[in-house]
């Protein structure tokens, strides 16, 4: 025992007899069988297997080792609930326990000395769940140890003192009880060691298994969608607004609709200013949305002025509508926005990190006319969508019949009117204010189909292997089918029909294959059949920790409700969702 402190070499008789000193203390507080006791009947339990008790202290020194006490923050905290650690910690002791029956049985013992060499050299042992490998990393846990400091910051050597401050402050057990749980912590990692160690991957699963995951695909897509398609379709015609509200299919999209609107919307008109923008620059902006302002004031509807002056790409085309609620947005506009009344508009231009604003709020509107306005707004969105499924089919079938993809689209977008422009300008209006420069600022030019950035575009995905996402928008059942056409398709090839993602559509081809080479798996070998055989060696012992729990099912007990409690539904909780210690817990812990 404490051949690592003996390696060390004493340079007098005195350091000896303080080694010898120490060794004893170690001997007898570090007694496996020191202060254990079995667990009553009655006793209270986090969670009993095969008998044993996991008491309530148990757990929560297992808890508080994944979360240091000095790390008890705030965002801490919360990161720990939204990880499910208190639940994480209990079944790694419930996985524990089952691991430690199961030694033995297999005959399998721990050592003092085994104990102590792994306080010695620093390492506390943790189990984890099995199906929780993931989260090591993220508390600390490699290889089933968590690497602690029991040095004297001076000397840098293992100090006694040190080890049991930090234990106490870290687990709030005492050493002979931390020893005990370590003894239990590093006979299961015998077990797991042992269904670990024969897992072998030979050179050629290891080649195929890199070919496999390291072989990408790109594709290439077009996505028609239906907001696009909606700016530059003719106005609809009242008769064809007034069938499609009177449809009784239509009549619950309506009634929500409406619903939804009853809180009259905000618009709002941008005029952007660059970081950094000059005073002549910032006058020369606050000059345009004043003018902008005075168009609205003669007469012009705030949403005219809004879709043909406003350089918010998002609302402009939409009249500045930015609906209801102003969650989210920066500080200047929330508050301007908040405190206008249904029909106010804000008197003077509103500064944000973006530019200058002008906000409306629409004024109220009787049942009839909300109705009908929604009525409009909808029957123009299922028009749309209903060409955008039209145009997506068209271009579908003139690809599969071998025609140029970008002469296709060219040919699509040409049967689209430029959208309607905005009213003339009153007589008299002012002319766009200058720059700052001398020069009269640009006016943004207006989007036409063939230039507006939602138009339909070959755009090639980034590159894929077989477990990607190449397609976000998609579902991910449909992600599935791509990414099987894109690794059993040929160059150029396209996927025979069209996908919906919500109201767009998209059109997939396989842009190129990059397969795997020996060459490239020869670069990465060492690495790659490490990461292998650790994954490998992962599936056996989940796969053995399975059965273990199917076996022994009838004889894990798990107290929920001391685990409701724990997370704050029957006890006061800390911020984050973590355990408030106890007054019993405090007491333990000391200052």
């Amino acid at each position: 025992m404490l051949q690592a402190l003996r390696s060390k070499g004493l340079a007098s008789v005195v350091y000896g007899v303080l080694i010898v000193g120490m060794a004893l203390v170690f001997i007898l507080g570090f007694n496996p069988s020191a202060g254990k006791q079995k667990a009553s009947l009655g006793e209270a339990c986090a969670a009993r297997v095969k008998g044993h008790c996991i008491t309530p202290k148990d757990h929560m020194s297992a808890y508080r080792l994944l979360i240091p006490r000095g790390e008890q923050n705030e965002p801490q905290m919360a990161r720990a609930k939204q990880m499910g650690i208190l639940r994480v910690s209990l079944d790694g002791l419930v996985e524990r326990e089952l691991l430690v029956n199961d030694a033995e049985r297999l005959g399998i013992t721990v050592t003092e000395d085994e104990v102590t060499d792994a306080i010695y050299d620093g390492f506390i042992h943790v189990s984890l769940p099995s199906d929780k490998v993931s989260i090591a990393s993220a508390v600390r846990v490699f290889d089933g140890k968590m690497r602690v400091n029991f040095k004297d910051s001076k000397s840098k050597k293992f100090d006694l003192k040190v080890y049991e401050r930090s234990i106490k402050a870290a687990t709030g057990r005492s050493p002979t009880e931390f020893r005990e749980e370590q003894a239990r912590e590093i006979l299961a990692a015998k077990v797991r060691d042992l269904v670990r160690t024969p897992v072998r991957v030979s050179e050629s699963e290891a080649l195929a298994g890199y070919i496999e995951e390291r072989s990408t695909a790109t594709l290439n897509t077009i996505t028609v969608r239906s907001a696009y398609l909606a700016k530059y379709l003719p106005p609809p015609l009242p008769k064809d607004v007034d069938a499609w509200a009177n449809d009784p299919g239509n009549k619950k999209a309506l009634d929500d609709g409406v619903e939804e609107r009853k809180t009259p919307h905000l618009r709002h008109i941008l005029i952007k200013t660059e970081a950094g923008a000059t005073p002549a620059a910032k006058d020369a902006a606050k000059a345009r949305l004043l003018a902008a302002l005075e168009r609205v004031k003669k007469g012009e509807s705030f949403a005219a002025v809004a879709k043909d002056v406003s350089e918010d790409p998002g609302s402009a085309p939409a009249g500045g509508d930015v609906g209801d609620r102003t969650d989210g947005f920066v500080a200047p506009f929330k508050e301007a926005a908040d405190k206008l009344k249904p029909g106010e508009m804000t008197d003077a231009p509103v500064e944000t990190v973006f530019g200058y604003h002008a906000i409306l709020r629409d004024a109220p509107m009787s049942d009839v006319a909300l109705r009908q306005l929604v009525a409009g707004e909808l029957f123009v969105k299922a028009r749309a969508q209903r060409a955008a499924k039209e145009m997506a089919d068209k271009i579908q079938a003139d690809l599969m019949a071998g025609r140029d993809a970008q002469k296709v689209l060219d040919e699509q977008i040409a049967t689209l009117a430029p959208a309607t422009p905005a009213p003339a300008k009153p007589p008299g209006a002012p002319p766009p204010a200058a720059d700052g420069k001398g020069a009269p600022a640009p006016k943004p030019a207006a989007d036409t189909p063939d230039t507006d950035s939602m138009r339909p575009m070959i755009i090639a995905t980034a590159p894929f292997n077989k477990g990607g996402e190449p397609i976000p928008s998609l579902s991910a059942a449909d992600n599935t089918k791509v990414i099987a056409f894109a690794f059993s398709a040929k160059d150029k090839d396209g996927l025979d029909h069209v996908l919906q993602a919500d109201h767009d559509y998209v059109l997939v081809s396989l842009k190129e294959h990059k397969t795997a080479t020996k060459d490239e798996f020869a670069k990465d070998k060492e690495i790659y059949l490490q990461t292998l055989v650790k994954q490998k060696e992962d599936e056996a012992f989940s796969l053995y920790m399975k059965r273990l729990k199917d076996g022994a099912s009838s004889e894990i007990k798990i107290d929920e409700k001391y685990l409701e409690a724990k997370l704050g539904t029957s006890k006061k909780t800390t911020d984050g969702g973590a355990p408030a210690p106890s007054q019993e817990e405090e007491e333990e812990e000391g200052p």
